[in-house]
């Protein structure tokens, strides 16, 4: 019988796991990564396809992006239409009244498909965390848990999301094969950026009174609307990498090392 944990070797005696999988449930606080401490994974840890979930959090987040981009014409717009009767051409306020009625439809698109993108990459970035428990046992810093609470909590979902995030990474290649996190530090950091500037954006608009202050605030929404669009693309390419990277894993396994001493490369080889 194989390890229910690993997948790929035998188990030990009236166990589910593998002699490697079992020491790593033993794990305490003086075995550490990168400077932080490892904490002991929980021993219920069952590999899961993440391909469906993946793929219907992508095709969310591509259609937040597009909502986000038709959002960004249509502020454009206004913004022009408030420009005109700013300089006395008042017929431009029926046009300026129907972009904002265009605008409101769009909205009633975008917020159920932003809700539900949260939803479905929270279920998808919850099990790509139980997967990584699976393939690395040694290699995490932060319980389960914090895969969902660790957006949820002030100050600390600036960087716990991200750091479960790597660790799930770098849990899915071999160690002799950690390819870089550039795209997940792309993810990431526009992320950020694009949380800064919709709230920015949304208060300028919010405190605008006059006809002028008001086109720079439909002006301020545009451009944070197309960086979210840049952001939608990177986090579709984010969730799909992962996925694709999770799913090989799960086909072509290797067996399981224990961590220990890194080798020296420059030490002359034995003969």
């Amino acid at each position: 019988m194989l390890c229910v944990r690993c997948r790929t070797a035998e188990v030990q005696p009236a166990s589910v796991r593998c002699e490697l999988c079992e020491a790593a449930n033993r794990l305490d606080g003086r075995t550490h990564l990168g400077g932080r401490t490892r904490v002991p994974v929980r021993g219920d840890a069952v590999l899961r396809s993440p391909v469906a979930l993946g793929w219907a959090t992508a095709g969310l987040f591509a259609l937040v992006g597009l909502a986000d981009l038709a959002g960004a014409v249509l502020d454009l717009s206004t913004a022009g239409f408030a420009d005109r009767v700013a300089g006395g051409d008042w017929t431009a306020e029926g046009e300026w009244a129907r972009a904002e009625r265009a605008t409101d439809r769009v909205t009633s698109f975008w917020l159920p498909a932003y809700l539900g993108s949260i939803v479905v990459f929270l279920v998808w970035f919850r099990r790509t965390r139980v997967n990584a428990e699976v393939f690395d046992p040694y290699g995490h810093t932060m319980r389960r848990g914090w895969a969902v609470g660790g957006w949820f909590v002030p100050v600390v979902s600036l960087w716990f999301p991200r750091r479960i995030a790597s660790e799930t990474w770098h849990a899915c290649v071999s160690p002799v094969d950690r390819r870089g996190t550039l795209l997940l530090n792309l993810w990431w950091s526009t992320f950020l950026v694009d949380n800064l500037l919709s709230r920015g954006a949304a208060r300028v608009l919010d405190r605008a009174e006059e006809v002028d202050a008001l086109a720079r605030g439909y002006r301020y929404m545009a451009y944070s609307e197309i960086f979210s669009v840049v952001h939608a693309v990177i986090a579709v390419l984010f969730v799909l990498a992962l996925t694709r990277r999770q799913d090989a894993r799960a086909r072509h396994p290797w067996p399981l090392a224990a961590p220990g001493p890194v080798p020296d490369a420059s030490a002359p080889e034995k003969v």
